[in-house]
């Protein structure tokens, strides 16, 4: 009998026991599954951290692509001072010996009379005597141009040209020529009127050119000699006095 009580004694000993375990088991389980699962609070902050988030991440992109945009279209120092040199940069084209050249040119006032002009850099233009320049070839003084410019009230285009022909015709009656600068008036439509004589002393020779521009006249004497055959050139930078 005693045996009995103790074996259910037992038993009842060992389902109290289980039935502890088991309590201990299960509310660790609920308690971490609680912690674990997020408030409609938490989550709610949670996606509007993340579209925060989202948002920022979006303008950075967006600043950082319209950067690179304005560094490709902005030009570098280098360029824009490179563009300034080109076009602060003017050149004057000429034939000479049959060969054509194309050199820098720079811009010179003159003292004496109202008007500028365009020469190449090896050339000092300077005063003569009132009313008349000279444009010096500082590697050549035996070739030179001499200058005049008058205003249209004080004399007509026919008069300068009758002067210019026979001033040509006094140098050398018998080597004298019209010079065809009809293709100069059309290239140029700034000039009105144009004529040329040339008078050949053996290797020298004498060029007369009479320019009519809108405000002016231009007279050039040109001399020149067949070796250096710098005529073009000197008619290249009389044809930029304005």
């Amino acid at each position: 009998m005693k045996k009995s009580i103790y074996q259910v004694g037992a038993v009842v000993i060992l389902s109290a026991f289980l039935a502890a375990c088991n309590t201990d088991t299960d509310e660790p389980t609920t308690s971490n599954a609680a912690s674990e699962e997020p408030t409609e609070t938490e989550q709610v902050q949670t996606e509007e951290q993340q579209e925060t988030s989202e948002t920022n991440e979006t303008n950075e992109s967006d600043d950082s692509s319209t950067d690179q945009n304005e560094e490709s279209t902005e030009p570098s120092e280098e360029t824009k001072a490179e563009q300034e040199d080109k076009d602060d940069t003017d050149t004057l084209t000429y034939i000479s010996n049959g060969q054509t050249f194309e050199e820098k040119a720079v811009t010179s006032t003159s003292d004496e009379m109202n008007y500028t002009i365009q020469h190449l850099e090896n050339y000092t233009l300077t005063s003569e005597e009132p009313g008349v320049d000279s444009l010096l070839n500082n590697a050549d003084e035996k070739t030179s141009m001499q200058i005049e410019v008058v205003k249209k009230e004080d004399v007509t285009f026919d008069q300068l040209k009758e002067s210019a022909k026979e001033t040509i015709s006094v140098i050398a009656p018998e080597s004298t020529k019209d010079l065809d600068l009809t293709s100069t008036l059309e290239e140029r439509k700034e000039i009105i009127n144009i004529v040329g004589y040339e008078a050949l002393l053996e290797d020298e020779k004498v060029v007369k050119v009479v320019i009519e521009r809108d405000n002016l006249f231009v007279t050039l004497t040109i001399y020149d000699n067949v070796q250096a055959d710098l005529t073009d050139a000197f008619l290249q930078m009389g044809l930029t006095i304005q």
